[in-house]
């Protein structure tokens, strides 16, 4: 019998069935995004962003800040959970997890809008990505790739990656981001960021 060729981990996580599932947030998510939200900054952006701005800034402000960008007709938020059949947890354990309730763990979030230049002059005509993040247990699964599709598709669009974040600048990057030159300073965080841009990608079989 012939034994199938062994496949490398990233190939074998892309064929792996993607246990989470994508909705539009609600105001019932704000709590828990908020505290993923604090839980993904603290791991991932510790050597990014002044520790100071880490751990003044907590779950209490940034349900006051997703709340406004869920009510805003102008913002999109979509929300990756992993329901609880697919984590192995009870109900029970769900609602008891940071970041998780009856409905699942947090697994990702991704949020876009229209650029405006009456707010930021920094701003383009383009769609923006305003937010993804992804939890450190689902890096690498297809998760980040998915939610950037949710929101942009293949089509152009713009954000703003801080500096010293070099695995997002690697992710943006295979993803056809280019920096164009513009950075400006994220006065609450103390961080660095650059603009990055894509122009529209072609369908598939054209060009």
């Amino acid at each position: 019998m012939t034994r199938p060729e062994p496949r490398d981990d990233a190939e074998a996580r892309r064929a792996a069935p993607r246990p989470w599932t994508l909705r539009t947030a609600t105001a019932a998510d704000v709590h828990d995004i908020a505290v993923f939200q604090a839980e993904t900054w603290r791991e991932a952006y510790r050597d990014v962003v002044d520790p100071a701005y880490l751990a003044a800034v907590g779950v209490p402000e940034r349900v006051a800040s997703w709340g406004l960008r869920i009510a805003s007709p102008a913002r999109h938020v979509v929300l990756a959970r992993v329901p609880d059949a697919a984590s192995g947890t009870s109900d029970d354990d769900a609602r008891d997890a940071p970041g998780a309730d009856a409905r699942g763990e947090v697994a990702g979030v991704v949020s876009w809008a229209h650029g405006d230049l009456r707010h930021d002059p920094f701003d383009l005509d383009l769609v923006e990505l305003t937010t993804l993040y992804v939890g450190a247990a689902h890096r690498g699964s297809g998760l980040a790739d998915a939610l950037l599709r949710e929101a942009l598709g293949d089509g152009a669009a713009y954000l703003w990656a801080f500096e010293r974040n070099a695995r997002a600048l690697a992710f943006y990057a295979r993803h056809g981001f280019v920096a164009d030159g513009t950075r400006k300073l994220d006065v609450p965080t103390g961080a660095w960021e650059r603009r990055l841009v894509r122009p529209a990608r072609p369908a598939p079989g054209v060009g």
